[in-house]
Order: structure tokens, then C-alpha cells, then sequence
């Protein structure tokens, strides 16, 4: 490798150039209500009832710390919520989840844009060290 150059692994779905995407998420069009290919699933996890709150807290508050058991739908399906809402209502949204390792970055991200119905690059991406 050269001298000044460092190789960067793992960008995928990385914004170009450092400007920020301004753009609105897209409508999820498939499934029931707009929630994508896995809607029946996304509903049976627990957090899927404090939706409404949720969102009404986070668009309260700068800091938002959802807490609750493994498996129960908090780094998913919260970032779902956030760009659902930012979608019906026309706005520009960008969502980081932090992971402490590679591969639950890389799995996050693939569940999350599994469950929108997309690829890896599209809405949902991943980046190593922030």
C-alpha cells in the first residue's frame, strides 16, 4: 500500500464526497401498511407497540435511550420507525445505529434492509469505524 493512502473495508452504502443525502427515505411499498416484505414479523416483536411513543419521544427529545430485552426489536426495528415517519411526512433522515463489532454492523444492516426490501447500498448501508 502507499504511503499516505489507507485502505477503507467495509463502506459500503458510504454517502460520496462527505455530502450529506437531503433526499427524503423512500415508501416502503410493499406489505401491508408500507412495512416492507416482513410486516407480519416486524409487528410480533415487543417494541412494535411503543411505535407511537417512540417516535413522539425521539421527535422530543435530543437524546432518546430505548432500553429493552435482546431480541425484542430495539436496533432494528426503532430505526425502521424513524424513517417510516420521516418518509410520510416528506422530511430528510439519516439514522446511525452504532455496533461494537464489524459483524453486527454488517448483520444490522442486512436485517434492516431484508426487512425494507432492498439491498445493502440503497437506503440502508454500513460503515467501519465512524
Amino acid at each position: 500500500m502507499r504511503k499516505g493512502r489507507r485502505r477503507r473495508r467495509g463502506q459500503r452504502g458510504k454517502r460520496q464526497n462527505n455530502v450529506p443525502d437531503l433526499t427524503p427515505p423512500p415508501m416502503l411499498s410493499v406489505g401491508e401498511e408500507n412495512m416492507g416484505p416482513m410486516a407480519k414479523q416486524r409487528r410480533q416483536l415487543p417494541v412494535y407497540s411503543f411505535r407511537e411513543k417512540l417516535l413522539e419521544t425521539i421527535g422530543s427529545s435530543n437524546v432518546t435511550v430505548v432500553e429493552g430485552e435482546t431480541g425484542s426489536g430495539k436496533t432494528t426495528q426503532v430505526p425502521h420507525f424513524v424513517l417510516e415517519d420521516a418518509a410520510r411526512r416528506g422530511v430528510p433522515c439519516n439514522v446511525v445505529v452504532a455496533q461494537p463489532r464489524r459483524i453486527s454492523a454488517m448483520s444490522v444492516a442486512e436485517r434492516v434492509a431484508q426487512e425494507r426490501g432492498e439491498a445493502i447500498g440503497g437506503t440502508v448501508g454500513y460503515t467501519i469505524r465512524l
